[in-house]
């Protein structure tokens, strides 16, 4: 084999590996909540109509993905009005509703998720977070909230990282009238890949190639 051609294999291959690090390299992971509201990506979970039970389901994305919503506070029972601002709610023996968690039923994740907390009293909510690639296998933090129906959160993960439960609970005296206008974006809803990821694959090929045609000249 000649020492040009030798030359021309061994460069293509370095440049191959530096495309597949990128694909393929540790994400870093960070979930990101902000109060306000950022729909982009996301469908309105529509809620089944339901009063005084366990697991309130809703379906979302063009699949229609099942979304179960559960409670621990009170009773357990919730109530589902999927009418209006779609609200789920407590049911009898848990009106003063403080917990309130949300999953895909299938196991599925999820990207990004919005909902407005409808707090009868000022307070605080704890967001939990559970997904994968998720640093310390879960995120947490709490935010205060105000008695005037308009708390709404978004919650993102970027870098990766994709969401599979959401659990919000009420501290500091605060308590839930009802959770409602819940949407849900990204991975099983509408998987679409990192535009920064795609950015780099095109420009590690673009690379290869020239790199591929001065070798041959």
């Amino acid at each position: 084999m000649s020492q040009h051609g030798s030359s021309r294999r061994f460069a293509l291959a370095i440049a191959v590996f530096g495309i597949v690090s990128v694909v393929a390299g540790p994400a870093s992971a960070d979930i990101v909540v902000v109060t306000g509201v950022n729909n982009q990506g996301t469908d309105n979970v529509l809620l089944d109509p339901a009063t005084d039970v366990t697991t309130v389901t809703g379906t979302v994305g063009a699949d229609n993905l099942v979304v179960n919503f559960t409670s621990d506070s009170g009773s357990g029972l919730l109530t589902a009005n999927p009418s209006g601002q779609a609200t789920v709610s407590g049911g009898t023996g848990n009106v003063s509703l403080t917990n309130l968690e949300f999953e895909l039923a299938s196991g599925d994740t999820f990207t990004r998720a919005v909902f407005n907390i409808n707090s009868a009293t000022n307070g605080s909510v704890v967001i939990h977070v559970e997904g994968v690639n998720i640093t310390g296998g879960f995120f947490e933090d709490d935010f205060t909230l105000d008695a005037n129906g308009q708390n709404f959160f978004t919650v993102t993960a970027i870098n990766a990282q994709l969401i599979s439960l959401i659990d919000l609970t009420g501290i500091n005296g605060a308590v839930f009238e009802d959770v409602r206008q819940v949407r849900l974006g990204g991975s099983a809803i509408a998987s679409v890949p990192e535009p920064a990821t795609l950015l780099l694959l095109g420009s590690g090929l673009v690379a290869a190639a020239t790199l591929g045609k001065r070798l041959r000249k």
